[in-house]
């Protein structure tokens, strides 16, 4: 069973759209890194405080991870849903490998509390109803 992972954190840069070779075809994959931050009530001072966090790599692939590359920018908060993954890495000047983590997203979605505003895009089929039905559809 894969371990599960859910949270809420900062981009850290602009997501990376790269295409990667699978199975004889070409699949679209954007990485990001996210920031997961803690915060705790402090009682002295009546606010919230930053206790702790931690940086992760985030994959989402597909339409998803186009759409992704194309909205989401530096900082931006975001949800994300996965699945939590190991691997080993190298680090700089090591000599022996060590574990790391990633999360392979289902979902990245926006946090709304910086958003100013939102755009649709036209329903499709849209374009072929009459004007006034296509108004009063939801």
């Amino acid at each position: 069973m894969p371990n599960v992972f859910k949270g809420k954190g900062n981009l850290g840069d602009a997501p990376i759209l790269k295409r990667i070779p699978v199975n004889g075809g070409d699949e679209v994959v954007a990485e990001m890194r996210v920031f997961f931050d803690d915060y705790a009530y402090d009682q002295a001072n009546d606010e919230y405080q930053q206790v702790g966090g931690f940086w992760m790599r985030v994959s989402l692939w597909g339409q998803r991870g186009e759409d992704a590359a194309r909205l989401l920018r530096k900082g931006a908060r975001v949800h994300v849903e996965g699945v939590l993954k190991q691997f080993m890495f190298l680090p700089d000047g090591a000599s022996d490998k060590i574990p790391g983590f990633q999360v392979t997203a289902d979902d990245v979605t926006l946090c709304l509390g910086r958003v100013a505003g939102v755009e649709y895009k036209p329903k499709r089929g849209d374009a072929t109803l009459p004007r006034e039905a296509s108004s009063d559809a939801s």
